[in-house]
């Protein structure tokens, strides 16, 4: 009965440190990122005093001593051989995994929120590289479980986590305590280790890859259902039940039998080999097809890629097991973040500048390889069972496990079914017009990186669009916290929204509306900087006409080390020329007409004539507008610019404005159009 107990408890204990590393992990990559780049703009910034009045503001100061603290955080891992000895080994890196997370919340994006969240990653890795080596059975079930235990959660606020939220300090003291509590049961119906040398366990450096892999492919790719479900281009709603399955089915041990009993079937030689081929085929399928053919790609992908923890625990022969175990994570984690900067540059490619040459080319050559980065990382995690030859680390176990192990899949897939809340459409409030806007997320985050969709909801609920055009929305990358921007704002303003990707899956355009949605589509722009895509959308208004929408983003036009500003100039030319075509294959020409999205360039330059005059005959709503009031794109040691636009056809201004965006570089035109 004690041992029950006592593995129930270390489960339990050893499944709330990975489910707090995860939290930790996504939180310290998206705030670091901001305050990186925040830092570097800081000192750039010429006149000290225009910071006063910006969202995001990090000294570089400041970004130093959080550098500081996730230094020292590093190097808690290496104290593992010392508790690692101790009967309160464990119960020490959990409770310091417990306060670290309660600071994290406490305190957000400052320096105590993020030192926070650098020791309760440091513990969880200290606790890990003890639990590796001392309880090697709960070290592969507890990742599975937290990760669908971090997706669930997500559901609850539409993909974003609410409990890095200080408003729920509470839950997340109670959770933190939770820990410390399961942790001390623990210890309390543990007995001395008894292990002996031909148990021994650690990791060896195909461990530390094959981690490294499984880090990447979860945080970046499968681990969240609004991630998976974007890149396969179904909704969330609908990937979230099928992804707890496939995450926890591994933990049942008759699951893991049968994928014993499969891999047994091939020579010891080829096993890894056609297991990793088969994932590396699924995410094929996954990245380059739609639908629901590409969910069930990336579901089974994500199933072999959960099963292969179970390879990533290795014999030892006792000899510095503990200061192995800690070093390989060490090195897991460089793996991760080298695959996430390869990640990063599958989206941000375009804007590689002052690279020597040839380095600047093969990293601006990183567009449309996101594919290849997950491959390469699923070989990676695939490492142990290709270097295996006789051991296979499945196993099955007890019904008891097994019927536990299927309740809990099932409670989890019961969970994901029921979390997500309906969209309750509100529609409009006026019955003789409409009110249109066009804003540029920019991934979530103002000028000097700050963020809060919370606050960019309220601005866009006080301005009272109905429809709105969205550019740069992210709907799942590490950078911008996971969050699906686009769902989380369709429910925050109870409106339909309907996406385009222009990037990887997982940043584009968005529109959001109260109207009832006909039509939907769109067309990839070419671009020789970024790609960028036409979004066309067609709307059924009150009076029962039509109203077609288009969005869009033209090449920004920047000083590039390849390209001239008069080839950027030509990008826009011919991308607008494309949208004209579109329009014309759409046949829009007798519906009233929306052309809008960030244009990238000036009032009065060719391509705003060439729209203006006919036989376009688009009409600048804004034209009549107070110049210095119609700017909408903030800028560093530059006077701000009008850059976003809401061409008219066939439509009837009654109104303009902008309304500030203070997380956001944009701010947003708002146009009120006659419903008639």
């Amino acid at each position: 009965m004690n041992s029950s107990r006592r593995d129930f408890f270390r489960l339990l204990e050893a499944t709330l440190v990975a489910l707090f590393f995860v939290q930790s992990v996504r939180f310290l990559y998206s705030t670091l990122y901001a305050h990186f780049n925040s830092a570097n703009l800081v000192a750039l910034t010429a006149d000290s005093a225009a910071l006063a009045s910006q969202s995001g503001v990090v000294q570089p100061e400041t970004l130093a001593n959080e550098l500081i603290a996730l230094g020292i955080a590093a190097l808690l891992p290496f104290l593992a051989p010392l508790l690692g000895r101790a009967w309160f080994g464990t119960l020490i890196a959990a409770a310091l995994v417990a306060a670290g997370r309660v600071f994290m919340t406490a305190n957000g994006g400052t320096l105590l929120g993020v030192a926070g969240a650098a020791a309760a990653t440091g513990a969880a890795l200290l606790h890990m590289a003890i639990s590796i080596c001392r309880r090697p059975n709960i070290f592969p079930p507890s990742m599975a479980l937290a990760f669908a235990a971090d997706a669930l959660i997500r559901l609850i606020d539409h993909t974003a986590d609410f409990t890095w939220q200080a408003a729920y300090l509470d839950l997340q003291t109670a959770l933190s305590l939770s820990l410390f509590i399961c942790a001390l049961l623990a210890v309390i119906f543990s007995r001395a280790p008894t292990q002996t040398p031909s148990a021994y366990t650690s990791l060896n450096l195909s461990s530390a890859l094959a981690i490294g892999g499984l880090f990447y492919l979860e945080f970046a790719v499968l681990g969240l259902p609004n991630s998976l479900a974007r890149r396969a281009g179904v909704e969330y709603t609908l990937a979230a039940p099928w992804l707890a399955a496939a995450t926890l089915l591994p933990i049942v041990p008759m699951v893991r039998a049968a994928a014993r009993s499969f891999i047994l079937m091939f020579d010891g030689r080829y096993r890894g080999l056609v297991w990793s081929l088969t994932i590396a085929l699924l995410l094929t399928v996954g990245f380059r097809f739609t639908g629901d053919l590409a969910l069930a790609a990336l579901i089974g992908a994500q199933f072999m890629l959960t099963l292969l923890w179970w390879w990533t625990v290795q014999p030892s022969d006792g000899s510095g097991r503990f200061i192995f175990a800690a070093l390989n994570l060490l090195i897991a984690a460089l793996i991760f973040l080298a695959l996430s900067a390869a990640d990063y540059l599958t989206f941000e490619y375009a804007f590689v500048r002052g690279v020597a040459e040839p380095l600047g080319a093969l990293l601006r050559g990183m567009r449309g390889l996101g594919l290849i980065v997950a491959i390469s990382a699923a070989i990676l995690a695939a490492l142990p069972l290709i270097a295996a030859r006789k051991r296979v680390a499945w196993r099955g176990g007890t019904l008891g496990e097994t019927l536990g192990g299927l309740v809990l899949s099932a409670i989890s897939v019961t969970l994901a079914l029921s979390l997500p809340r309906p969209l309750i459409l509100q529609v409009p409030l006026d019955p003789t017009s409409l009110r249109v806007g066009t804003l540029n997320l920019r991934g979530g985050y103002s000028l000097y990186f700050g963020s809060d969709l919370n606050a960019t909801a309220e601005a866009i609920r006080r301005s009272g669009v109905d429809i709105l055009l969205l550019q740069e929305a992210e709907t799942g990358r590490l950078i911008s916290g996971g969050v699906d921007q686009v769902a989380w704002l369709a429910r925050a303003l109870n409106m339909n929204a309907v996406y385009l990707p222009t990037v990887e899956g997982l940043q584009g355009l968005a529109v959001l509306s109260r109207l009832p949605i006909l039509q939907s589509s769109g067309a990839e722009l070419s671009a020789i900087g970024k790609a960028t895509a036409v979004q066309f959308v067609r709307l059924l208004k009150p009076n029962g006409a039509l109203l077609d929408i288009y969005n869009t983003q033209l090449s920004l036009i920047f000083r590039s080390d390849v390209f001239s500003i008069q080839q950027l100039e030509s990008d826009q030319v011919r991308q607008i020329q494309e949208i004209l075509a579109f329009i014309e294959l759409n046949r829009s020409e007798p519906n009233a007409l929306i052309l809008g999205g960030t244009f990238n360039h000036a009032p009065k330059t060719d391509v705003y004539l060439f729209l203006s005059q006919p036989p376009q005959n688009f009409v600048d709503p804004f034209a009549d507008f107070p110049e210095e009031r119609a700017v909408t794109r903030r800028l560093v040691n530059e006077a701000a610019v009008r850059v976003d636009y809401l061409w008219l056809r066939r439509v009837r201004p009654l109104e303009v404005g902008i309304t500030p965006m203070p997380f956001s570089s944009h701010d947003m035109p708002v146009v009120k159009i006659a419903l008639n």
